[in-house]
């Protein structure tokens, strides 16, 4: 089979997909792949990366691929591959966005389709579809840049009175979020209103769309979703401990001090209920292939939803893949699974 693997773009994840791609490469059973990597540099210009496949490793966070050729009719390209493997997270990747042009052009693909992906992705529509099916969430409010105010609700108000309604109808500590991006860029947490202002222009910076959401106190924890013969299959239960005051991006990423804890400590009937849930939310969002769904269980054992994530990391340290590994289903089986599902 011809795979090729897409990953970079102008996301804010950028170096984060740029890892992933790598380890998966490292993986793949050569033998069974004819791969060639693609890289999008931030300026989404496309290019093949020239490197042998066989010496490709999991590269360190930071670092990017040399020996670059620049593509130039990359429709036609990608046209001549069995399968694209989109490894791009967030904007460009998880938005449905590189989705909708491959549709267009009938270019095979493993992701998600176009609809599923743009839903899952913004946290606001996401947690607005779940709350109907009664999937419990935190307490939240949403806003979304307009002009030169803020809709909330049906009116149009000003950045002060959106601190004010923040301020009076949510408990801090709080959870400021850009609605459409992941691996926790952008996201702050802030424990009064003195914060408030700064944890807003920081979330803008990102979307102009922002969530905030009540912190929940209880365990962070993490469940994989995998679709394989025609069923949804939940992986083991996975805990995160964060070194930061969130699971933030450095705590993700850098700080080797982060824990996760697989698989979590957590009775059976409770991990049964997560499975379940996770399993339910997988079908309501349409969502095919793979993905993350990501919960806190309180003191009084309430499963509340946090997010979806479906281009999880595929990195070394990503639960992702190690929450499979939990249950017999290795890293290489586990992409054969992937790959499998998509032709």
């Amino acid at each position: 089979m011809k795979l090729a693997i897409l990953f970079g773009s102008n996301s804010n994840e950028h170096e984060v997909s740029i890892v992933s791609a790598s380890s998966i490469i490292e993986v793949l059973d050569k033998q069974k792949y004819d791969i060639t990597p693609i890289y999008l540099d931030k300026h989404n210009r496309f290019y093949k990366w020239l490197e042998l496949v066989d010496n490709i490793k999991t590269m360190p966070i930071g670092e990017k691929p040399n020996k670059l050729l620049e593509i130039e009719n990359i429709i036609q390209y990608l046209k001549t591959f069995d399968l694209v493997f989109l490894m791009v997270h967030g904007k460009n990747g998880e938005d449905g966005v590189l989705a909708s042009i491959f549709d267009f052009f009938k270019i095979k693909y493993i992701g998600h389709d176009v609809l599923s992906s743009t839903v899952s992705m913004d946290k606001i529509l996401a947690k607005q579809i779940l709350e109907y099916h009664d999937i419990k969430v935190a307490p939240y409010l949403c806003f979304y840049k307009y002009q030169k105010g803020y809709v909330y609700l049906d009116q149009v108000i000003s950045f002060n009175e959106v601190m004010e309604e923040i301020d009076h109808k949510l408990n801090y500590p709080l959870f400021v979020k850009p609605s459409r991006s992941g691996s926790s860029v952008g996201i702050s947490k802030v424990e009064n209103k003195k914060d408030l202002k700064k944890a807003l222009i920081k979330a803008l910076k990102v979307d102009n769309r922002l969530l905030i959401e009540e912190m929940v106190e209880g365990q962070e924890l993490e469940c994989g979703l995998l679709e394989t013969h025609n069923k949804v299959i939940a992986s083991s239960i996975g805990e995160v401990l964060a070194s930061d005051k969130f699971y933030s991006y450095k705590a993700k990423y850098q700080d080797k001090n982060s824990q996760t804890i697989i698989p979590a400590d957590i009775n059976e009937e409770i991990k049964k209920d997560i499975q379940n849930t996770a399993i339910k939310i997988f079908k309501i969002l349409n969502l095919h292939g793979f993905s993350r769904c990501d919960f806190f269980l309180t003191s009084d054992f309430e499963i509340v939803f946090n997010e979806i994530n479906t281009i999880p990391g595929f990195t070394s340290i990503s639960m992702y893949p190690r929450l499979f590994e939990n249950i017999n289903i290795d890293f290489k089986k586990l992409l054969d699974i992937i790959i499998e599902e998509a032709k």
